[in-house]
Parts: structure tokens; C-alpha cells; sequence
């Protein structure tokens, strides 16, 4: 998510897929800066350049970093519930074709038949995410964004729901 909010926020023009190689010793820099093993950090490093490249070289992927009306990325947000603060971050959020689009991305590996069932497992996440808008007119549309498979599984709207 991390990256993709990189690329979101400098825009798909900065982000020539061929810039990859080059962040590659960063990347791995700063895992281990942050207390991965070497073995932990290659993995998450070769885990997040693949999500990336996919990303960018996806259709999907790159409709869902374009500079959308109202579009953030990995933007922080908080809600009352009772006497406590919730914190919620939003991988992404934009508006496109009259909608208020509310994405979060899962880098898993999964065969495509599993895909949906794992979108619907987020379901309760994105829920309260869309409840932060409960007052926006805008329609709302739900979905993860699978990157490694250049994946966007809407979640369809509950019954009595919009």
C-alpha cells in the first residue's frame, strides 16, 4: 500500500516502471533499518517491487492511482466511537464517475478463484471506512485492490443497503 500511495501522491508520469531497479537498494535499506532480518527484508522487498510493477503495468492499477477528483492515498482519518478516538487509514479514496470510491489493497498470493471470497472477508474494515462518508450524497463503491494480480473486487452493496 505503502508504494502505491508513493505513486499516487508524485503521479504516474514520475513513476516510469523502469524507475523500479533503482529504489531496490533503498527498499531494502529501510527494512532493515527498521529490525527485518536479511532474509525478511529480501522477502518483503521482492514482495513490494512486484506489487508495484504489477500495479503500474495493470490497467486497473494505474485507474486506481490516477489523479482523481478528491483523491488521497494512505490518508489518516478519525471517528467517535463513545468516549474513544478511532483512527482509520485509507489506502485509497477518490471520486470517478459520480462515485466515492474507498479501496484498500491486500498483497497476497491467491489463486483467482479465492479472491472474492478474501475481498468479502475485508468487508467489516471497508464498512467503517465508508462510515466516515454516512453524510457524503455521493454513492459509495467498496472494494480491494489485489495488486499482485492487478485485481479490484468490488464489494457489492448488502441488501437495504445503498
Amino acid at each position: 500500500a505503502v508504494g502505491g500511495a508513493i505513486v499516487a501522491r508524485q503521479g504516474l508520469a514520475e513513476w516510469p516502471t523502469e524507475r523500479l531497479a533503482g529504489l531496490s537498494a533503498a527498499w531494502m535499506r529501510w527494512l532493515l533499518a527498521r529490525g527485518h532480518d536479511q532474509e525478511a527484508a529480501e522477502q518483503a522487498r521482492a514482495e513490494a517491487l512486484a506489487a508495484v510493477l504489477a500495479t503500474l503495468e495493470s490497467p486497473v492499477g494505474r485507474w486506481l492511482l490516477h489523479a482523481h477528483p478528491q483523491s488521497a492515498a494512505e490518508q489518516a482519518w478519525s471517528s467517535r466511537e463513545g468516549d474513544l478516538a478511532v483512527h482509520h487509514v485509507i489506502d485509497r479514496i477518490f471520486v470517478a464517475d459520480g462515485c466515492r470510491w474507498i479501496v484498500d489493497y491486500k498483497t497476497v498470493r491467491l489463486p483467482e478463484a479465492e479472491l472474492v471470497r478474501r475481498a468479502e472477508s475485508h468487508r467489516p474494515q471497508l464498512e467503517r471506512y465508508a462510515g466516515l462518508f454516512a453524510d457524503d450524497p455521493l454513492p459509495l463503491r467498496l472494494a480491494i485492490y489485489f495488486p499482485l494480480q492487478g485485481r479490484l473486487v468490488e464489494l457489492p452493496a448488502m441488501a437495504g443497503t445503498g
